[in-house]
């Protein structure tokens, strides 16, 4: 089911501003019909209005440069830059390499559980692929030294305005110096989903006023949830597959990272402590769905049922068709989602930040390509126009109401503000193994396993594989 969730997520991700409905004006779009496991919708997938044309091309304008090779290479499983079944269509970033460049992409197709083991293949082959997804830091760090990854930086001008606005970012991740991970903007991570009929029902404060009032933190959600939860009256609290590294982000706190160009682990640090224990007193107190009374299998349909007070999930949740979410979280007008809770105790509002990444693959055919490529990307993030031009997207494709789409800006400047990410999906295989784990890794608070006991069991082989791992990445690079 994780794998599936992960699947998903890739399917209907799609950047703040990197995508645009195809149609409009007087112009009638070509639609196809395809069936999702969901709903059935149609994609969009006709010319541009004259107005939107003239508008993209405007931008283009602002890039510089030519590109002889045309061609860029898309290894992946999904394909987020072409017009899909989940009412997505095709990524501004790609009408303006068009436009610009006459730029094309091709999707070089694989499959999640093999897509790293394919790309070791057809590095080997000499295929020249060119660029994969980074986003989900299941690549990074452990890619490169797995000689899978390039650095980018010969092909990049730091002072080019658009890219100097991101460099804090991007040097977030040096690896011994060198840029590896391509990231084009921070962007919204997981959110809390809720039914406001529900929250209504039971006479709580909308968490979107708590918000604005300061005070939507951990008190004020395991209050909620307390008052909530009853499970001998289907009342369940939080729900989610990945709720515990979420959780955990909003002390600021993430268990490994990038710092001075090495890998290391934060086990010790009393922030993370904090939040671990008070995840395991929102399990030893009921509030979270027991998944082992339902086979394992999460239930955000829950949400839409009234039975459920929480969900906890990434954007893509919502991303999609609302024929698509409204069949899970209820009734468009009730659905509504928020950042999640702040650390009551913390002077900054940390949030667990989205990451539109990408990494260039090691004998990239077209490495000036894919970097010309990632400039589309930053001019549509940047441009008040195709900003304007995403919140009609979000509004058309997705059915997303006014405030819906005040919510998502909120949130993308909040976690512009302090991003925090962790690096233990991209770990080496060993170390990922035992800081997921639910017995004696990060997820333990769920599981029921107090962190104190956890810690003293996990830092010692943590400290070991950390240092391991850094002597990998320093011959590698």
């Amino acid at each position: 089911m994780k794998n599936v969730k992960r699947i998903f997520a890739g399917l209907t991700a799609v950047s703040i501003v990197c995508g645009l409905t195809a149609c409009g004006g007087g112009e009638v779009a070509e639609t196809t019909v395809a069936t999702t496991t969901q709903a059935t919708v149609a994609i969009k997938d006709g010319p541009l209005s004259e107005e939107d044309a003239d508008k993209i091309s405007n931008v283009a304008d602002t890039l510089t440069g030519e590109l002889e090779n045309k061609t860029i290479k898309w290894f992946s499983f999904y394909d987020p830059f072409h017009a899909t079944t989940s009412g997505n269509t095709k990524a501004l970033s790609l009408e303006l390499f068009e436009t610009k460049y006459g730029g094309e992409i091709e999707y070089v197709q694989t499959t999640w559980q093999n897509r790293f083991n394919d790309l070791s293949t057809k590095i080997i082959g000499g295929d020249g692929v060119d660029f994969i997804a980074g986003g989900d830091l299941d690549s990074f760090p452990r890619g490169i030294a797995n000689s899978q990854f390039q650095s980018y930086d010969e092909y990049i001008d730091w002072e080019n305005p658009l890219w100097a606005e991101w460099k804090d970012l991007n040097d977030k991740f040096l690896v011994n110096g060198k840029h590896y991970i391509i990231c084009p903007q921070s962007s919204v991570g997981q959110v809390v989903v809720y039914n406001r009929a529900t929250i209504e029902n039971f006479g709580f404060d909308d968490p979107v006023d708590l918000l604005e009032k300061g005070e939507w933190n951990w008190d004020t959600f395991k209050g909620m949830l307390s008052d909530y939860c009853d499970p001998d009256a289907e009342q369940y609290g939080l729900d989610g597959w990945f709720n515990e590294q979420p959780l955990m982000l909003t002390s600021g706190v993430p268990s490994v990272e990038m710092r001075d160009g090495k890998l290391v682990h934060n086990l010790n640090d009393p922030n993370l402590e904090r939040v671990m224990n008070f995840m395991y007193d929102l399990n030893t107190s009921g509030l979270v769905l027991d998944k082992n009374l339902f086979s394992w299998v999460e239930h955000p349909e829950f949400i839409g049922e009234g039975k459920e007070l929480f969900y906890i999930g990434g954007m893509y949740v919502l991303e999609s068709d609302a024929e698509i979410w409204s069949k899970t979280f209820g009734e468009a007008e009730n659905v509504m989602f928020v950042p999640l809770p702040k650390d009551p105790q913390s002077d900054e509002y940390y949030v667990p930040a989205g990451l539109e990444a990408y990494m260039l693959c090691k004998g990239a055919q077209n490495p000036e390509g894919v970097m010309r490529f990632m400039e589309c990307i930053l001019a549509a993030n940047a441009d008040p126009t195709t900003k304007e031009m995403a919140v009609e997207k979000r509004k058309n494709d997705f059915g997303w109401s006014d405030e819906m789409i005040e919510m998502h800006a909120k949130i993308t400047e909040m976690c512009r503000e302090n991003p925090v990410y962790d690096l233990h999906a991209g770990c080496p295989t060993d170390l990922y193994d035992i800081l997921d784990s639910g017995e004696y890794g990060i997820r333990a608070a769920f599981a029921g396993n107090d962190w104190a006991t956890v810690r003293e069991s996990l830092v010692d082989a943590v400290e070991t594989y950390v240092n391991e791992f850094n002597a990998q990445l320093e011959s590698a690079t």
